[in-house]
């Protein structure tokens, strides 16, 4: 669950990274050591690469330097999701229909907590579906029930 200066830098820079060619992911704020570091993770159709995550960076960073909201100081990092990018919003559970994914619950569902298998998409009624990994059953779970979701990396 994204807290307020995640929620407000992903508001301030959605539309920044898209006029910028890229898909905002995710917002990361954390306390590494005595450091606070604001991550954000890019994504683009043509993949992200230095030139990307460097025109990210300064539209975000002027912008977040002109309103000047976040205390204490910090580092700004822009850079990819990964091969295991993280699945927050309902887009991207239909998006990445047919990929294997790793889903973790707030809560246990019949003793379980963490789930792998393919995803089948998302449906405002059902929720996310998945084809269970280990024993094909179709799975689905609501999206306020998910604590982290993933794709997971396969060779």
């Amino acid at each position: 669950m994204a807290n307020a200066v995640e929620r407000r830098v992903m508001a301030l820079a959605e539309p920044l990274c898209e006029a910028q060619g890229a898909e905002l992911v995710a917002v990361e704020w954390q306390k590494q050591g005595r450091d606070w570091t604001l991550c954000l993770y890019i994504d683009s159709p043509d993949g992200v690469g230095h030139e990307l995550c460097a025109s990210v960076s300064r539209a975000v960073g002027d912008a977040l330097d002109a309103l000047d909201f976040i205390e204490p100081s910090y580092n700004l990092e822009v850079s990819s999701p990964g091969l295991e990018r993280p699945l927050l919003k309902a887009a991207d559970f239909q998006r990445f229909a047919g990929e294997p994914v790793c889903i973790k619950l707030f809560a246990a569902e019949a003793g379980q907590k963490q789930f792998y298998g393919e995803l089948v998409g998302y449906t405002p009624n059902e929720g996310v579906a998945i084809i269970e990994e280990n024993s094909g059953r179709r799975l689905a779970f609501a999206l306020d029930k998910i604590a982290k979701a993933h794709l997971v990396f396969k060779l």
